[in-house]
């Protein structure tokens, strides 16, 4: 490595959080907010509902996963994308 190139980092694990639209349910009430959170180690990731049934109170409730789960949950109940071709041909173009 010479002293103009950027230092390499390799980050693995998960990390961030990503907040999820809200839906409504029957009679177009909101369902509560829900997002999806790395955890503190960045080993699992956490779906955390947030409870909004009392107007004063706010409770979470986080289920954790590792990331194979989440892979599979994901392929198993993921569509395709159409035109989305990701296999590359054997040449590299």
């Amino acid at each position: 490595m010479t002293p103009t190139d950027p230092p390499k980092t390799k980050i693995s694990g998960a990390l961030g959080a990503m907040h999820l639209p809200a839906e409504y349910g029957e009679q177009d009430q909101p369902q509560p907010p829900v997002r999806l959170e790395a955890s503190g180690d960045s080993r699992s990731v956490g779906l955390v509902d947030i409870d909004l049934r009392k107007p004063s109170i706010t409770r979470e409730t986080a289920t954790k996963s590792r990331r194979p789960n989440w892979i599979a949950l994901i392929r198993a109940h993921a569509a395709e994308l159409p035109g989305e071709n990701h296999i590359r041909p054997a040449n590299g173009s």
